[in-house]
């Protein structure tokens, strides 16, 4: 199926779809395997292939849809049953199938009325993967797999297959469900043209395995080398960010967002003591700590760095205390009232910074809800670190979502107030993350009865949803709308 795109020469509007394309290859993440359809990844009643015994379909049509593909593998997966193909090596199985089999060498996916990519035009960052230990390691072990797996079909050399890999694991799209969590991966030929910023003015949004590639900023024409998406979650320090794309990228962003000193002062600051003022206080708390990356040439994003800006460093390059000065903690303050710290308030930020470090990093990928955990950590940060530090917005992240997974309204309530000016900071005001909280939380206000505030939230959510999914997105159409209806027919 060719992708679906939008004239180049019109004006382009937030909402306005740029892009819709099926995959080239896909997954389906085998933490999901039995609880959605393979092929159209919808999470409805199953039926497990009779050969395999392995993969799982929502009905006649999409096994017939899904059989082109699956013939192969279907004798495959159950001679090598009961060990479970690893999802990458699965991928890469399906890529080598169709380059092979099918139509993969020659298939076009258009991102406009002449444009279009192939296959062979996808990077495969053959000198940044040699160089790299842990993704070698990884493409030996799927190595050992393909071997075993794939007895019916003839690999590629070493070198072409660590193409075929490099090709895989720099252009590969997590494939979200609408609640955007990741339930596979998938190869997108089109949209694998658009480039990263944390300063985005595209999104990407999945209505099963299709992707939809949408705007958010105002633009007079389409220009696809100016459109940008976010390739990582934003609620980040700069230099986590940066860090993440050059380990699974290879390229140093150096976009107007993360080497802003604005944002750079918040993402570790203290609050400040004076209650009437709402600045941000930076204070040294891990010499090791580096919050943002600069490229060695204005405007690199590719080559190596240099000025590595650590925790604190801001205070130094602005004019405030010198390395003596802050030293000495009786110099830390304030820069926008003079509010002094002494060494105990100091001391008490230390402390709380460290053991939040350590409690995110324990609750990091879990799905347990660390509900006493996250409530005595935020208990700790009252008055301490400021409402956007970014340890602070993970932490109300957490909590929100433990407090909703427990059902404990009430506080979830308390946290999604809190966690709603974060998202705005860190993810901007149209992103699809910001949409979603704006409806978790309209959808337990309206559950409270409280018809007034689930409206509000409800229309806000409304207003980003709109922008970011489109109407005729299952998230908008039978989730969001239903419950805006509802509230404001019982509010009258």
């Amino acid at each position: 199926m060719r992708s679906k795109f939008r004239n180049t020469t019109s004006e382009i509007k937030p909402g306005d779809l740029l892009l819709s394309e099926q995959p080239f290859a896909y997954v389906l993440s085998s933490k999901e395997q039995g609880n959605r359809c393979d092929n159209c990844l919808e999470k409805v009643k199953l039926l497990k292939c009779s050969g395999c015994q392995f993969v799982y379909y929502c009905g006649r049509s999409c096994q017939k849809d899904a059989w082109g593909d699956h013939k192969w593998e279907c004798p495959n997966l159950k001679r090598v049953a009961p060990k479970v193909i690893p999802d990458g090596a699965r991928m890469l199985a399906k890529i080598i199938n169709r380059l092979n089999r099918g139509d993969g060498h020659s298939f076009r996916s258009f991102y406009s009325a002449t444009s279009f990519r192939m296959w062979k035009d996808l990077m495969s960052h053959y000198p940044n993967l040699k160089a790299d230990k842990k993704r070698m390691d990884h493409f030996t072990s799927l190595c050992v797999v393909l071997y075993e797996f794939l007895k019916d079909i003839s690999l590629p050399n070493t070198v072409e297959l660590m193409g075929l890999y490099g090709r895989m694991v720099i252009n590969s799209f997590m494939i979200l469900d609408t609640d955007m969590n990741s339930i596979g991966t998938g190869i997108y030929l089109a949209s694998s043209i658009v480039d990263h910023s944390c300063e985005p003015n595209a999104v990407v949004t999945f209505d099963g395995k299709t992707i939809n590639i949408r705007a958010i900023q105002n633009m007079s024409y389409l220009d696809w080398n100016q459109i940008r998406i976010s390739y990582i979650d934003m609620m980040k320090t700069p230099y986590e960010r940066q860090n993440e794309l050059l380990s699974s990228y290879y390229f140093l962003c150096g976009c107007h967002r993360c080497i802003d000193g604005n944002q750079v002062k918040y993402v570790h600051a203290a609050t400040c003591l004076n209650e009437n003022c709402e600045a941000p206080v930076e204070i040294t708390w891990n010499e090791n700590c580096q919050l943002v990356l600069r490229p060695e040439t204005e405007g690199s994003t590719q080559n190596g760095v240099s000025n590595g800006i650590k925790n604190g460093d801001f205070q130094k390059q602005n004019g405030g205390c010198d390395e003596e000065e802050i030293d000495n903690d009786e110099f830390v303050h304030c820069k926008e009232c003079g509010t002094k710290y002494t060494e105990k308030h100091v001391e008490a930020f230390i402390k709380i910074m460290e053991f939040t470090k350590q409690h995110l990093k324990n609750m990091e990928g879990s799905s347990v809800a660390y509900v006493d955990v996250c409530n005595y950590c935020l208990d700790r940060h009252e008055g301490v670190l400021h409402p956007l530090n970014v340890m602070h917005a993970q932490t109300l992240d957490h909590a929100f979502e433990a407090h909703v997974q427990m059902q404990l309204w009430e506080k979830a309530c308390v946290y999604a107030e809190r966690l709603i000016p974060c998202f705005r900071f860190y993810h901007g005001d149209k992103n699809p993350l910001l949409g979603l909280l704006y409806l978790k939380y309209g959808k337990i206000l309206l559950y409270k009865m409280d018809l007034e505030k689930a409206v509000a939230q409800l229309k806000l959510a409304e207003k980003i949803i709109k922008t970011t999914h489109g109407e005729s997105h299952p998230l908008y159409r039978e989730q969001l709308v239903p419950l805006l209806q509802q509230a404001m027919a019982e509010a009258d």
